[in-house]
């Protein structure tokens, strides 16, 4: 029975650096952003926006660690698939730091972010007329 136990508490151990995975986050600024065009300014952030919306769904973990952690007291199993490192919530909080940086960006540019309509599913940024 103890060599069970501590089998099992090795694993649990081994595991437990498995739960979830490291973010990969964007850097909010790069070099040479400033030089962009304002059309270069408006597909990156189209882009961010792109990101943003595919990861907020998946950044609340906390009812799916909730369910996990139920099932788990349960059957041990779902304990290795709780996550904790939260990688989506990192790399959408980069996402929308670059979001800012870009928006900054571009109004010191003075590009006008205008809205395509039906035909287009990309704004798109135009230099302002002075």
């Amino acid at each position: 029975m103890k060599n069970a136990l501590c089998v099992l508490l090795a694993f649990t151990f081994f595991f437990a650096g498995c739960c979830g995975r490291e973010g990969n986050p964007v850097q909010a600024y790069l070099p040479g952003d400033e030089k962009r065009s304002c059309e270069s300014v408006c597909a990156e952030m189209s882009q961010a926006q792109t990101e943003i919306a595919r990861l907020t769904p998946k950044a609340n973990k906390a009812g799916y660690n909730t369910v996990m952690f139920v099932g788990g007291l349960f059957v041990i199993v779902p304990f290795f698939f709780m996550d904790f490192k939260n990688g989506e919530k990192v790399e959408l909080q980069a996402y929308r730091q670059r979001y800012n940086s870009l928006s900054l960006i571009a109004a010191q540019k003075g590009c006008v972010i205008a809205d395509g309509g039906a035909k287009r599913d990309v704004p798109v940024a135009v230099p302002a007329s002075n």
